[in-house]
């Protein structure tokens, strides 16, 4: 009787029975090797023992590695950008410092993440404790692990090893280690009320709702989940670049705290002074290659005259201590007591950064040159917030705003009245804004350097037959009012009437409800498609700009048309709606306004403008950075203006290129005066022209004697010309 293989196979492979361990035989063909004792006890007792006193910039000059291609890539002690200003605020974030919060405002790409990265780097290593990451959103937050956290761990195996290798270990949102775990959320209430920490990093600080949740900011939120560790201590870094204003974010944070400083020494005369965007001094009249080459950090102290250049910028940093409230700089140091405090706070200035004085100065030119040209802030704005790293001050912030009186004294001094185009005037655009009985129409010309000229204004009440009541929310058919009294209309030229202007482009705005979008949409696709019934030929689709208010201020002034798919006809162009930053666009219009003298972007008012249309151009008030209209106060004038500013944004970008205006929305040639012929006199009859004749005389051959020659024919002499 034979007996099968599986049945006398008696080895390890084959016993079903040592599961893992017969799986394993199988794949290696050998059994597995023991751990080394020695080392297992090593590592045994290094955990359990005390560890190294150090402060959190050490470690990182201990185990922190760069990798950055295309710049310095190497141990972190060794990089050659200056880093003093990173120690402070990175060792007060120790638990054995007497800070709960330690608060950083600064330009951005300075090193604050790398605060924060270092602390992490240190709990992990010499005070384990879990930690909590928010950024602002949940997509930001993931960015932020697959790009600089998980690189961190590339760069320094002394913490990567610690990092436990469990399957859940090692995600997107959480990293476990030997001692604590990395949690990376985003601002919610659940994230929040999930679970407590001791420890907790909130970055990008001013990108973070103010109340999330109905529950308060976040900073609030991450205290109140803090307060079983109270006896054990408990720390926050909190860190931004400034967006908000001085009264919320990160500024008024900062400002409540011990508000350090970064003084330097002179390395001329030796005194202290601050290293802020005020000491660079730079030509800031020419060119932004000229503000460039001209930088220099100067000195404030009389007699000294000191000038620093770039290469004089490691130097200096190395003389650098952060100066507190009660504090005082001197040569080498400082003096007096630091005021107590819970929260360590630190204002950062970009002129201590990674970033060349020279950058910093052409940037600030360019911008400068963009606001005296086109009016428009978000340049400066940008600048001061992220290279800088202050809230931006708007220029008109110390201004009193101009008044309705002010205005109605303008157009009293006018030389033009509503319906004239005025000499100057280039190309003009209608606009209209929705109302529930009404359309509300301007007309505004456009000149050279951002002049412009209100030319019109009026509201359509009734259809064409003068009876009919318009409702454009609710009735698709009144919308074709608009062709007749808006697109076709045309205004004389002031200096002679009988020339006229057609209108470059309407633009329309879509908002206040979804059938009044609807009905927009329908009546740019029967424009432009035309219609023989009715006698009208197609317009081109450039003529009309659908608009509607954008609600996102920190946005682009123009950002690249949306298209509605379901809102398309087929076989018809596509229908593009433009959503202008409209705060943008009136901080530009209010500063044309606020030109006192006519000159490039000046807004000049017809003689004839009624008052509730001048009080219509004031009727809103800019709070806290927005504009907003206070409760039962018209103001389609001022939208009709600024939505004047977009077409033209569109048409002709925001350089005002208005070589794009086509000839025929331009101001028609003036006539050339038509002269009489001059009189023609009277001519005589031209005499005849008489031809010379040549006569030859032949001898007779009959002899000598008198002979009669035969008549010849003349002979025409031709005189060469």
């Amino acid at each position: 009787m034979q007996t099968s293989a599986a049945q006398t196979d008696n080895s390890p492979a084959g016993n079903p029975r040592l599961g893992a361990l017969s799986l394993l035989m199988q794949q290696t063909r050998e059994p597995p090797k023991f751990a080394d004792g020695r080392r297992a006890i090593r590592r045994a007792f290094k955990e359990v023992a005390f560890p190294e006193k150090l402060t959190p910039m050490e470690a990182a000059d201990r185990h922190r590695h760069l990798r950055n291609p295309g710049a310095y890539s190497g141990p972190w002690r060794d990089s050659p950008e200056p880093m003093q200003h990173l120690v402070e605020p990175t060792n007060a974030l120790a638990m054995t410092s007497p800070y709960s919060i330690v608060a950083v405002i600064g330009p951005s790409q300075m090193g604050k993440s790398e605060v924060g990265n270092n602390w992490q780097l240190y709990s992990v290593i010499y005070d384990p404790a879990d930690m909590a990451f928010f950024s602002p959103t949940k997509e930001l937050t993931a960015s932020y692990v697959t790009t600089q956290i998980n690189k961190l761990l590339e760069e320094c195996p002394d913490v990567a090893e610690r990092q436990l290798d469990t399957a859940s270990a090692d995600n997107i949102y959480l990293k476990q280690f030997r001692g604590c775990d990395w949690h990376f959320l985003w601002p919610t209430g659940p994230n929040f009320r999930a679970r407590p920490f001791s420890r907790g990093r909130l970055d990008d600080y001013d990108d973070f709702d103010e109340d999330i949740g109905d529950q308060g900011d976040a900073v609030s939120l991450f205290e109140g989940r803090t307060t079983s560790f109270q006896g054990y201590g408990t720390k926050l870094y909190v860190n931004s670049s400034p967006k908000k204003g001085p009264k919320r974010g990160i500024e008024p944070l900062v400002a409540a705290g011990t508000s350090k400083r970064w003084w330097v020494d002179c390395l001329m005369c030796g005194d202290p002074f601050e290293m802020a965007w005020e000491r660079l001094s730079f030509n800031r009249e020419g060119t932004d290659l000229e503000a460039a080459s001209s930088v220099i950090m100067a000195c404030p102290h009389e007699g000294c005259g000191g000038v620093h250049y770039q290469h004089h910028k490691p130097e200096l940093m190395k003389t650098g201590r952060w100066v507190g409230r009660g504090e005082m700089a001197v040569p080498r140091g400082k003096v007096g007591d630091l005021e107590p405090n819970s929260t360590d706070s630190y204002w950062w200035d970009g002129v201590f950064g990674l970033a060349p004085w020279a950058t910093l100065a052409r940037q600030a030119r360019a911008a400068e040159l963009r606001f005296e040209e086109h009016q428009d802030e978000g340049p400066l704005k940008s600048f001061f917030q992220t290279k800088v790293g202050r809230n931006y001050v708007s220029r008109s912030s110390g201004d009193a705003p101009v008044t309705v009186d002010a205005l109605t004294e303008r157009a009293q001094a006018s030389g033009y009245t509503m319906g004239q185009v005025p000499d100057g005037v280039v190309a003009i655009t209608m606009t209209v804004d929705l109302g529930v009985d009404r359309f509300s129409v301007m007309a505004v010309g456009h000149g050279l350097g951002n002049r412009a000229w209100i030319i019109d204004r009026f509201d359509i009440l009734t259809l064409n037959d003068g009876i009919t009541k318009l409702e454009p929310f609710r009735r698709r058919e009144h919308w074709s009012v608009l062709y007749e009294k808006v697109l076709r209309k045309t205004y004389p030229l002031q200096r002679d009437p009988s020339l006229s202007m057609r209108v470059f482009c309407t633009g329309v705005d879509t908002g206040g409800s979804d059938d009044a979008t609807d009905n927009a949409y329908a009546w740019w696709h029967d424009m432009v498609a035309g219609s023989r019934a009715a006698g009208r030929a197609a317009l081109p689709h450039t003529v009309i700009t659908l608009l509607k208010g954008g609600n996102r201020p920190a946005g682009r002034l123009l950002p690249a048309p949306t298209v509605d798919a379901k809102r398309q006809m087929k076989g018809a162009p596509e229908c593009e709606l433009w959503v202008p930053n409209v705060n943008r666009l009136k901080d530009m219009a209010d500063y044309r306004f606020r030109r006192p003298t006519p000159g490039p972007a000046y807004v000049e008012l017809p003689r004839d403008l009624g008052e509730k249309h001048i009080a219509e151009l004031r009727a809103e008030e800019k709070v806290e950075g927005l504009w907003e209209k206070p409760e039962g106060v018209r103001n389609e004038t001022w939208d009709l203006f600024v939505y004047s500013l977009a077409v033209m944004l569109r048409l002709v970008g925001l350089d005002q290129n208005l070589t794009r205006v086509p000839l025929w929305a331009r101001p028609p040639a003036a006539r050339t005066p038509e002269k009489a012929p001059p009189p023609v006199a009277e001519q005589k009859p031209a005499e005849p022209v008489r031809r010379p004749t040549v006569q030859v005389t032949r001898p007779s051959p009959q002899g000598p004697g008198p002979t009669h020659p035969k008549p010849r024919r003349g002979i025409r002499v031709v005189s060469a010309r």
